[in-house]
């Protein structure tokens, strides 16, 4: 999958896509995505089955897993859970890691959670006007930090271990 490819039609719904494929490009081990969806899920299926890389989609709705579950391949987990915390038990040191998943005022702790651990988050409704989602909560953990500001949704990427703010 090309960059171009990877960016057709990004909208205000999808504009994480925007950090995602740096965030690829930066890393070359595991991703980790918290929220299936159709602006990531088969974005990400394309472009880690392209780069040989796994990838371990999960949602906490049945409906939504089971829209993937065609997706399911043996480099590609798609699963629905019962509880969040077992994916960071699950996955001690991936390389990237999509938080867009409900509920909402859960990620802020699936952030923390992460912080020290993957490489790279990027983190879907993370605009300051967002404050259910409570993300004033993790900024500071976090050496480096990169926002894509579009109207309504922004994304953001965070790190400890590569400086995002570069992108």
């Amino acid at each position: 999958m090309t960059k171009k490819e990877f960016l057709k039609d990004v909208a205000n719904w999808d504009n994480h896509r925007h950090l995602l494929w740096p965030a690829l490009e930066a890393t070359n081990g595991d991703v980790v995505e918290m929220g299936m969806g159709a602006g990531s899920t088969p974005f990400l299926h394309q472009y880690c089955e392209d780069n040989v890389r796994k990838l371990y989609s999960y949602d906490n709705s049945t409906e939504w897993a089971k829209k993937f579950i065609d997706l399911k391949s043996p480099g590609h987990h798609v699963g629905a859970i019962v509880s969040w915390d077992e994916i960071s038990e699950t996955h001690k040191s991936p390389d990237v890691v999509l938080i867009d998943h409900a509920p909402g005022e859960r990620r802020y702790i699936d952030v923390q959670r992460f912080a020290n651990s993957a490489k790279i988050l990027v983190i879907h409704d993370s605009e300051p006007a967002a404050t259910g989602y409570m993300m004033d909560k993790i900024w500071g953990l976090f050496k480096y930090r990169k926002d894509y500001e579009s109207p309504g949704a922004w994304a953001t990427a965070v790190s400890n271990f590569i400086d995002v703010s570069k992108w």
